[in-house]
């Protein structure tokens, strides 16, 4: 391993001696020296301009890479403003067919009642009318078999205020028991409407 520390030291002798004689042809012409600096100078700006470009071209990737995202985000924002938009539009929509179709069951239950109410009317009136003949019929027999009749009961309508005593008669006025049975019969049919339209389901499509 001499040799090589020898060859080693040889080497290293002759580059300092080089460098020697480098030194020395500098210092022998001050411009020597000062083209060096120059030179070393402008390498070294070279550098410094050149980690300026290196930089700057990251930055640019950067910026492009940031806009890219910035697109992206906000075509998914006007994206998600267009997926409102058109469920608004949908909702509303069904709003508008929902209250169609609940204004439509309520007109439908409506009619359905009126017409109901106009038959059960008219048949109670029928049946009052059944009635009052019926009565008038079986006090004119009793009449007739027992000496009395109508121009014994007073011609005042009368509703009795408590239980009838014996001989005591309550008499209605025909046009009070129509009004009555009118009355009751639309009665009926309002709770049936009522009824009917409060079942409709308002919260949505059936």
């Amino acid at each position: 391993m001499r040799w090589l520390f020898d060859a080693i030291a040889h080497v290293g002798i002759e580059l300092a001696g080089l460098l020697g004689d480098g030194v020395r042809w500098l210092l022998a012409r001050p411009w020597r020296l000062a083209m060096l600096i120059l030179a070393l100078l402008c390498l070294w700006l070279h550098g410094q301009a050149r980690s300026a470009r290196d930089l700057a071209e990251a930055r640019r990737v950067q910026a492009a890479a940031w806009q890219g995202k910035f697109r992206d985000q906000k075509a998914e924002m006007q994206k998600f403003v267009g997926m409102v938009r058109d469920a608004r539009a949908e909702a509303a929509r069904k709003d508008r067919e929902n209250a169609a179709r609940v204004g439509r069951e309520g007109a439908a239950i409506l009619q359905e009642v009126k017409n109901d109410h106009q038959a059960d009317l008219a048949a109670a009136r029928a049946d009052l009318a059944d009635r009052l003949r019926d009565a008038r019929t079986r006090s004119g027999a009793a009449s007739a078999a027992g000496g009395g009749g109508a121009a014994d009961l007073s011609g005042v309508p009368v509703l009795s205020s408590g239980p009838l005593r014996p001989g005591e008669a309550a008499i209605v006025d025909e046009a009070d028991l129509a009004i009555c049975t009118a009355n009751t019969v639309t009665l009926e049919a309002l709770n049936a409407a009522w009824d009917r339209i409060a079942r409709i389901d308002i919260n949505g499509l059936q």
